[in-house]
């Protein structure tokens, strides 16, 4: 019964190749016995031809060996040394800045975000189709998943060992066939240099014109080649400094708003503040504030603190803004031309403690690297090999301390709206009928309504007393919530055998060889981070005492407002050792922006640390026999069959902190734990058809085919077919099509609930237009669909009820987790293109390159956005949409119904697509100058986009089409040129890197509007014009230039990048991911005019 599936499963990998065989046979046949004949009459010529050593080659898209590099898959070299010639060395910067390369590329500048890979992390995403679908190798070979919290599920670009590296391949077909299911994108394959020469010490420094960030990389390399093989010893060490964000001009100050008018002019000053409301203001937007306290019921909204005994109304050291957020003008009590409040007094943004936050982390790491093989006598040629790899790393970043804002029980007896066991507390209520009495309130009540506000006026907005009521403080605190430490180390062993076949050397077979190579991966990380624990807070302030005494617990009925915990759900470590929090200490408060806690017995308690210890291990058993099979008279057919078994195992194991998120307003994270085993069969043949044949100097054929058994999803077939095309010998055209299925990796498997905070802008709240300030619902001001109001009643919510001061968009938590229903993603790709050498003249060399790609993923597996879930519930024309089981809302007040969690679990969408060009140019020519000769080598690599979109069909058969062609990530043309001479030893270096102007997605540009409605910077008519937030930018070109001198012991170079220290775009923020109005991720330089100097020397001591 084996027997039989064994044959059945055989049968399907090599059913593309039956067609071919049984057709070439015939042909192949009497070519192959006329070659046995004519060796026996020409055994001279045979004995002269194995007398050649030809040295044979595997070339990435492939794992047939060929005598010669070239290839029919499309592919991008990029080598470590013309890297580091314009100042990269990384492998992540090298990558991400590739043409090949679009779409968001996580870097280091990624902190204070929610990364599928955890922080510190550096990836790669080819065309923009995402980490999961780049496959990243070294050496051929798979490069695990590294990362810590959540579950990492892609290869940590910073853990190669730069110094190490030789070239970078990139291969830019999908080539799941041949390396794959995850090489639906392509393939970024990086290769070990093996040209040692003894004992090689190298420094690689870069100084930023700026200050900060500056990097070394100490490397020190020995090894050994002979004539069966080599052996590399390498160690090296990296590390770099921080770079805050007042340490670079255009992110320093502030995040501003910045709009452009509607006559192209752009404005970043406030006009809201400053000029309507009368408050004191820069060109900084108002941020998150603190200082301030909020009474239940929104009497006087957020009262902020004016210093002790200073207040407009009757809250003792508080003060409010305005009695109203309708009436356009800030309360002045003194006349003084000022608000009582000043906001900026209170906002962090552009504070000291803001700008001392990272752009970039502080980060080190050490790596060791083996590897090495030796060939053994005799006619097999067996050779052992091995890799072995070891990378230690440390990252640090600091952020903003985000704002605190528990509810505070109202007989807590340091609530200043406590009258009963708050010896120096007041009633909120009756403090706001003080504030009522002020002048400068009646004016304002004047000036907008008409009439009288106070107790005696024509319209009284007295309330009477609240009593004791809860109140909320809003403040930040030192060392809150703002520091990431992440360690971690990665271990990578590759043993393999390798070698020839001879007694298969018969008939038409010949020159087969074998490869079996096991590897094992073990990748293992923490984080930790300080904040302050929720239900310690609680406790503290007294939410489980009936009495609402600090950590008190005699209500048995207490839960905490925000958390939902009861003492019972309590963590063992809560209730020990408690010490009562004054959340309205002074010390919290004269700060304005930043505080702390009035003892150090109070930050003790409720400080605590958050800790994940995540490892990643991979186990891959591969072995495969390439040979000749028979002749055709073009040449012989090449044909390869291998198998491979890959396990892979997650073990991602939070805290109880991160699990259950106990941190105050931070997300949790259940990690993840896992494993699933992969075994694939996979061949390939490749088939000369024709050579030296008018029209046809070279006609090949290349089919690859790989069979995938998923222990979860089952199996699947994908193919690839390559024909190369020579008509004449300096003309290539080449064709590609290729299938691929993607299961689901283990974190779309087994990610346990993840979430983050994000701006949700919920419909069923009403604005301001729909909405009557002391009326109420305003139905002809609502212009929300007919289905938006329906699909809110049968959420629960009464869109004419829910109103939250005309605001709609609140922060939301949004989580995310594995699922085992997925589909299996599939995909087709096809490439067309043609490679020419110029054959006219001797006297320079010309080539030219030009692909044409196409790749569309089916059933692509995703994360959709908390927004997006939203909308599509509110948007359902049925009322039917799956997702609005997603959307969890709490609905205890009818005016207030926000949603509290959203799930944005793993789905999967009907397509992905990526439609584009890329071009390549290399022209090399040696002229005279002064009777010297140099060498002139121009290099340019493009990429043109046309297509990138993705394809949703909601439940009513509605297709959602986004593109992103043209938009932030996806520039229509990417370019990089690289101009060398050469003379002696000597290289100068002129690298341009060019990425055209790239803009919104329409449907998120702004409507041009005044200061009044949704703009900021501008008044509107008749006085001035309107304006709209901007989320654009020019063609930005970025050069760097070097000289370098390579001497036989010793190789100095130097050079600056971004030589004219070109400013990235500015933007608004709100249009754009950005940081202080600077984009990040998108391919922009945020570090200014960069000096390098790399200086290596070379001992010898290699042969």
């Amino acid at each position: 019964m084996r027997v039989s599936e064994d044959r059945a499963l055989l049968a399907r990998v090599l059913s593309p190749f039956a067609i071919v065989f049984a057709s070439l046979f015939l042909l192949a046949g009497p070519s192959a016995f006329a070659q046995d004949d004519s060796d026996s009459d020409d055994t001279d010529d045979v004995v002269a031809e194995e007398d050649e050593v030809v040295d044979e080659v595997v070339v990435t898209g492939s794992r047939l060996k060929r005598d010669t590099y070239s290839s029919i898959s499309p592919l991008q070299v990029i080598t470590g040394q013309i890297s580091r010639e314009v100042g990269l060395i990384d492998a992540g910067d090298i990558l991400q800045e590739s043409t090949a390369s679009s779409g968001q590329q996580i870097d280091l500048t990624f902190q204070g975000f929610v990364l599928d890979n955890g922080p510190g992390a550096t990836t790669a995403n080819l065309r923009g189709l995402g980490e999961a679908r780049t496959l990243v190798l070294l050496n051929g070979r798979r490069l695990a998943p590294a990362g810590v919290e959540g579950a990492p599920f892609a290869a940590n670009l910073a853990q190669v060992p730069a110094s190490m590296v030789q070239q970078y391949d990139i291969l830019l077909d999908g080539a799941s066939s041949v390396y794959g299911s995850d090489a639906v994108a392509g393939v970024a394959n990086v290769i070990l240099r093996k040209d040692f020469d003894g004992l090689e010490i190298e420094d690689y420094s870069r100084v930023p014109e700026h200050g900060g960030g500056i990097d070394h990389t100490l490397s020190a390399v020995w090894g050994k080649n002979w004539d069966r093989g080599f052996v590399g010893f390498g160690a090296e060490y990296t590390e770099s400094e921080r770079v805050s964000l007042e340490d670079r001009p255009w992110t320093a100050g502030c995040d501003k708003h910045y709009e452009i008018d509607e006559n192209g002019d752009f404005r970043t000053q406030e006009v809201w503040f400053s000029d309507i409301l009368g408050a004191r203001w820069d060109e900084c937007r108002l941020g998150r504030t603190a200082g301030r306290f909020q009474v239940n019921g929104g009497r006087g909204g957020s009262l902020y603190y004016t210093g002790p005994g200073s207040s407009n109304g009757g809250w003792g050291d508080f003060s409010s803004l305005r009695p109203r957020t309708d009436i356009q003008s800030y309360t002045d009590s003194d006349g003084d031309g000022f608000a009582d409040v000043s906001l900026r007094d209170f906002d962090r943004n552009g504070k000291s403690y803001s700008q001392s936050s990272d752009l970039f982390p502080e980060t080190s790491s050490y790596s060791l690297m083996a590897y090495g093989e030796y060939t053994f006598d005799g006619e097999a040629n067996i050779t052992p090999y091995f890799e072995a790899m070891y990378n230690d790393f440390k990252f640090e970043s600091r952020g903003r301390p985000p704002q605190l804002f528990p509810w505070v029980p109202p007989l807590n007896p340091d609530s200043p709206c406590n009258t009963i066991s708050n010896p120096n507390g007041y009633d909120c209520g009756l403090a706001f009928d003080e504030f009522l009495e002020n002048p400068a309130v009646i004016q304002q009540y004047l000036d907008t309504f008409g009439c009288d506000p106070s107790a005696t006026g024509d319209c009284p907005q007295a309330g009477g007393a609240l009593g004791p009521t809860y109140t909320r403080p809003i403040v930040g605190v030192v060392g809150d919530r703002d520091n990431t430490k992440t360690s971690g180390d990665q271990l990578r062993v590759v043993g393999g055998l390798r070698g020839d076949m001879p007694f298969m050397n018969f008939g038409s077979l010949d020159n087969w060889s074998f490869d079996i190579y096991g590897s094992f991966t073990e990748s293992s990380a923490i984080s930790e981070r300080r904040g302050i624990r929720e239900d310690r807070l609680d406790l503290a302030v007294g939410t489980y005492s009936l009495t609402n005494t600090p950590c008190g617990m005699d209500d048995p009925n207490a839960a905490g407002l925000r958390s939902g915990l009861t003492l019972a759900d309590l963590q063992d470590d809560v209730i020990p050792g408690c010490v009562p929090v004054n959340l309205f200490a002074p010390s919290l408060y004269e700060n304005g922006y930043l505080g702390d806690f009035a003892t150090q017995a109070e930050r003790d308690y409720v400080f605590d640390g958050r800790n994940f210890d995540t490892k990643y291990e991979q186990t891959i058993i591969s072995a495969y026999i390439t040979g000749d099979i028979f002749e055709l008279p073009a040449g012989a057919v090449a044909f390869g069959f291998g198998a491979e078994h890959r396990n892979d195992d997650i073990a991602s194991i939070p805290d109880a902190v991160a699990r259950e998120g106990l941190f105050f307003g931070f997300f949790s994270d259940g990690g993840a734990t896992g494993e699933k085993d992969t075994d694939e069969l996979f061949a390939e043949i490749e088939l000369p058809l024709l050579a030296g044949v008018k029209g046809f100097e070279e006609l090949t054929l290349n089919m690859s085919t790989r069979y995938t058994d998923d222990e979860i999803y089952g199996s699947n077939n994908t193919e690839s077919f390559k024909l190369g095309w020579r008509p004449v010998e300096s003309l290539l055209i080449r064709g590609t099509f290729g299938t691929s299925f993607r299961a689901p990796n283990l974190r779309e498997l087994y990610l346990q609930a993840q979430s983050g905070f994000g701006g949700i802008f919920d419909e069923c709240f009403n604005d301001d237009d729909s909405w009557t300030i002391g009326v109420g619902y305003n139905a002809a001001g609502d212009d929300r669909e007919p289905q938006v109001l329906a699909n809110c009643l049968a959420q629960g919510v009464d869109p004419t009820l829910a109103y939250s001061n005309g605001f709609q968009s609140f922060s939301t938590e949004v989580a995310s987790g594995g699922a085992l229903d997925l589909e299996a993603e599939t995909s087709e790709s096809w490439s067309a293109g043609f490679a020419f050498e110029q054959p006219w003249t001797n006297a320079f060399d010309l080539s030219l390159s030009a692909t044409y790609y196409e790749i569309e993923v089916n059933q692509t597996i995703i994360e959709p956005s908390g927004q997006f879930i939203v909308n599509d519930c509110l948007n359902s024309l049925t009322g039917n949409s799956v997702f609005c089981s997603r959307i969890t809302r709490d609905l205890s007040d009818p005016m207030n119904p926000r949603i509290t969690l959203i799930d944005s679990g793993f789905i999967n969408r009907e397509a992905e697509k990526a439609r584009g060009v890329d071009v390549n140019v290399a022209f090399n020519d040696t002229f005279t100058v002064f009777e010297r000769p140099i060498d002139l080598t121009w290099d340019i690599t493009a990429n043109r986009q046309l297509e990138r979109s993705t394809l949703f069909l909601d439940d009513d058969g509605n297709a959602d089409i986004d593109t992103f062609q043209g938009e932030w990530g996806f520039p229509d043309w990417s370019l990089r040129s690289g101009l060398r001479f050469d003379y002696d030893d000597w290289r100068f270096t002129w690298e341009t890197r060019y990425l055209s102007s790239v803009n919104q997605d329409p449907d998120g540009v702004d409507a041009f509007s005044s200061g009044f409605i949704a703009s900021d910077t501008c008044f509107g008519p008749p006085d001035d014009v309107l304006c709209r937030d901007y989320g654009e930018t020019d063609n930005y070109f970025i050069n760097h230039i070097s000289v370098y001198y390579y001497g036989d012991m010793w190789t100095v170079g130097g050079g600056i990048r971004n030589a004219f220290d070109k400013n990235p775009p500015i933007v608004d923020g709100t249009e754009v991911l950005a940081l202080n109005n600077t984009p990040i991720g998108y391919g922009y330089d945020v570090n200014g005019r960069t000096f390098f100097l790399n200086v290596g020397v070379n001992f010898g001591g290699g042969e």
